[in-house]
């Protein structure tokens, strides 16, 4: 059976400016990079709910928990300046995929 892959979608509130979160984002470029199963990342921000984030897909999602644990544990909240009680975290298995959508 093959293993699904996997979505974590993070949103949070933060007491840093975007620029300094895109900064922060920038200076764990490499490490992102490196981070096993990680196929991919997008950042995002909302004007209007002032939140931030950013949603992966991995590999699986034993690769996912794995992330999110070392996020939890190597202090990384602090470094992003997350508001505690605004961090929202979900994840998935990824059930179904379409490429090559175009919605011109």
């Amino acid at each position: 059976m093959q293993r699904k892959k996997a979505i974590v979608h993070l949103k949070f509130k933060t007491r840093f400016s975007f620029d300094n979160v895109v900064k922060v984002t920038q200076e764990r470029r490499e490490i992102l990079k490196n981070t096993k199963g990680l196929i991919s990342l997008f950042c995002f921000s909302n004007d209007e709910t002032k939140t931030i984030g950013g949603t992966m897909i991995f590999d699986n999602i034993e690769l996912a928990h794995h992330y999110l644990g070392r996020f939890m544990t190597e202090g990384l909240g602090p470094k992003y300046g997350i508001i505690p009680m605004t961090l929202k975290i979900e994840v998935s298995t990824i059930t179904d995929e379409i490429q090559g959508i175009n919605c011109s």
